[in-house]
Formats: C-alpha cells, sequence, structure tokens
C-alpha cells in the first residue's frame, strides 16, 4: 500500500497461556498467521520478530519474512524490527502476532489516517478503548531504537510529546489479543461465526488524543 514498515511483534513466552501461543490453530491455521494474513490483506509486508525458532520455521514455510533473537524484552523486538526495515519509510506500524481478529478494512483505515498527517501516530481503538497495532511517525525512528523500557512505544510518544490519533475498528472484538486460555475460547467463538460480518464505519470517526 506505502512505504510503511510493519512489525509482527511475536516474541512473547506465552506464559499466562501454558505453551506457545502463536502456533496454536484457529479454524485450521496458525494464530500468528491470522494476524500476517490480516497486514498482508491491507497491503502491508509484515516483518516478523520472534525468539521462537518454531514460529521462524512456520513463517518461513508461509513465505513470510522472520527474524530470530535472543533479547528478553519487548524494546528488543521493537529495535531488531526497525534495524531490518529500511530507515527511509515513511512510519512504523506495530502489531502483536496474538491478535488475530483485526480486519484488513480497519487497518487500511489506520494507514489512511497516518498518511493524511505522518507527523501523528496513530492506534486502532473501539469507542473508549484503545489497543494496537500502532502507527509511529518515521521521526520516532531513533527514539524507538533508543529505548530500553518495557511498556512499549507509548512511552516514546510520551516523552517526545507526538500527539496520537484514534482510529476506530468496526468491532470490538478486533482489538481483543490472547493471554489466556479463556481468551483462546472467546476469540475462536467469533471465528465461528457468533457475530456479524465486517461492519464498515464512516472514516471521519476519529478522536485526538494526547
Amino acid at each position: 500500500m506505502t512505504n510503511i514498515g510493519c512489525i509482527l511483534m511475536a516474541s512473547g513466552v506465552s506464559a499466562r497461556y501454558g505453551r506457545n501461543k502463536l502456533l496454536e490453530e484457529i479454524d485450521g491455521r496458525a494464530v500468528i498467521l491470522h494476524a500476517a494474513d490480516s497486514l498482508i490483506g491491507a497491503g502491508l509486508a509484515p516483518l516478523a520478530v520472534t525468539r521462537s525458532a518454531e514460529v521462524k520455521a512456520l513463517l518461513d514455510r508461509a513465505g513470510i519474512r522472520c527474524v530470530l533473537h535472543d533479547g528478553p524484552r519487548k524494546c528488543d523486538t521493537m529495535r531488531v524490527g526497525l534495524i531490518n526495515l529500511p530507515a527511509d519509510a515513511a512510519g512504523y506500524l506495530f502489531m502483536p502476532a496474538d491478535q488475530p481478529l483485526a480486519l484488513p478494512e480497519s487497518l487500511k483505515r489506520l494507514v489512511e489516517a497516518f498518511l493524511e498527517d505522518p507527523s501523528r501516530a496513530v492506534r486502532l481503538g473501539y469507542g473508549d478503548a484503545v489497543g494496537s497495532p500502532v502507527i509511529f511517525p518515521a521521526a520516532c525512528r531513533e527514539a524507538l531504537m533508543r529505548y530500553t523500557g518495557d511498556r512499549g512505544g507509548m512511552d516514546v510518544l510520551r516523552t517526545n510529546r507526538i500527539p496520537c490519533k484514534t482510529v476506530q475498528s468496526a468491532h470490538p472484538w478486533e482489538l481483543w489479543d490472547i493471554d489466556t486460555p479463556e481468551d483462546m475460547a472467546r476469540i475462536k467463538a467469533i471465528k465461528n461465526h457468533e457475530c456479524e460480518g465486517p461492519v464498515l464505519i464512516r472514516r471521519d470517526r476519529f478522536t485526538d488524543t494526547k
């Protein structure tokens, strides 16, 4: 779609889930592949960053670019992703690999909103809830590279006083990620058609946050 670097964050250890949740299957397809499919459907080219050799092998077979590393912190995953993406990208999108329900249509609107004003970050939300993915302006790249915390890039936005726009998703479950088997069960319920299909929303339904 455009020159936006896209990082699929896949370095968690699934401590609360009990086994590698990214390899668990929904409708016969691994969780991480559902997340990658949504990004690809939105016209993006995801780069997965993982500490799991099994995840890398799966993505290699699927033809999805993946980098294996051993850094324990979230900031390590972010840094490895940025190092392996072009330094002249218009912006950088970070998406958790355990968020399999985000729709390509919502991700496209996220990109469109960012391109309207590339000096600001954008993130996906629903109503008053905010979540991921997040697209960071290119001007944040060096600060993201230097970041050493484990709370994620929103700390960088606050420190550098970069405003962030929230783009409304069509459904609340697009923001859901998987931490526990119970989370997986409710996501499978959505995939089993216990909801209506995608409902597109007006493109002007944006809210600004500082």
